[in-house]
């Protein structure tokens, strides 16, 4: 029995160790990724009240220094549209509003004009019948 054991053990440590390495990955993007939702929402944090509190200058050196920063960086560009994106994407599947009346209206027309059609072939296929 104690052979067993040492020999599942063998065979059972490459893939413990592939597990570890997987969670190990998993934790490093988790928290790549929550540290960079952090910092964007740290900085918007930071704006506010520099607009609230603080001096009109301090907050035009805030923007200066995020503007220079962005010109410069292309990390900082990409990482700043990809999350503004993902903050507006769920706003933007609802906006522009579509008017429910409209879309009613528009749906029972397609119905009718659906059932016409159908209506239509079916007399047609019984006038051919009716032919042959």
């Amino acid at each position: 029995m104690s052979a067993f054991r040492q020999s599942l053990k063998v065979v059972a440590f490459p893939f413990r160790a592939a597990w570890f390495v997987v969670l190990s990955a998993n934790f490093i993007i988790v928290s790549a990724v929550g540290l960079f939702f952090a910092s964007f929402v740290a900085y918007g944090v930071a704006l506010v009240f520099s607009y609230a509190f603080l001096p009109t200058e301090w907050t035009q050196a805030l923007w200066q220094w995020v503007a220079d920063l962005y010109a410069h960086s292309s990390w900082f560009k990409a990482a700043t549209i990809t999350f503004f994106a993902l903050v507006f994407l769920p706003i933007l599947r609802f906006w522009p509003g579509r008017d429910p009346v409209a879309d009613a209206t528009r749906e029972r027309e397609m119905t009718r004009l659906n059932e016409d059609l159908i209506a239509a072939r079916r007399q047609e296929e019984l006038r051919a019948k009716l032919r042959a």
